[in-house]
């Protein structure tokens, strides 16, 4: 099979695991937030690595338009749906929360890299992309939130 087939998979394990753990009415209410921290924070990062050629998607053809693959948007949206349905009420846990999104995110990547579907990155780049990605992701789902439920 090609490689570029591995990129439908992988969206449509992550829709399925998606349809599996969070209910509907959640997802509905968490799309704007996979959206703004998953789809579009990855096109900005897409876009930055295209631009310095420092990283990118690869082998994704016919599957996507220019530089981004149409399954890494959607990815991060469903994954971050995903993230701030399971993100802990715990104080505690919720710093804890980012620092495990980080870890498996590395991990992750580096899979995607093996499977040649991604060059990689500067370790110290990519360590650095995730927590600035994760941390800004969780503190903005939360004041958002907190203002949304206080706004009802």
């Amino acid at each position: 099979m090609a490689i570029r087939y591995f990129h439908l998979i992988k969206l449509a394990i992550f829709l399925f695991a998606l349809i599996v753990l969070v209910p509907r009415n959640e997802i509905r209410r968490l799309t704007v937030y996979g959206i703004i921290f998953g789809s579009f924070y990855d096109v900005i990062g897409l876009t930055i690595g295209y631009l310095t050629n420092t990283f990118r998607w690869i082998n994704f053809n016919p599957f996507g338009y220019g530089y981004i693959p149409i399954d890494s948007p959607i990815s991060w949206c469903t994954f971050f749906i995903m993230y701030f349905y399971l993100l802990p009420k715990n104080k505690l846990l919720v710093y804890i929360f980012p620092i495990s999104g980080v870890i498996m995110s590395m991990i992750y990547s580096r899979v995607l890299v093996n499977l040649e579907m991604f060059i990689e990155p500067v370790f110290l780049l990519r360590l650095a992309n995730f927590i600035l990605w994760f941390t800004f992701a969780t503190w903005g789902y939360l004041k958002l939130n907190k203002y949304i439920e206080a706004k009802n």
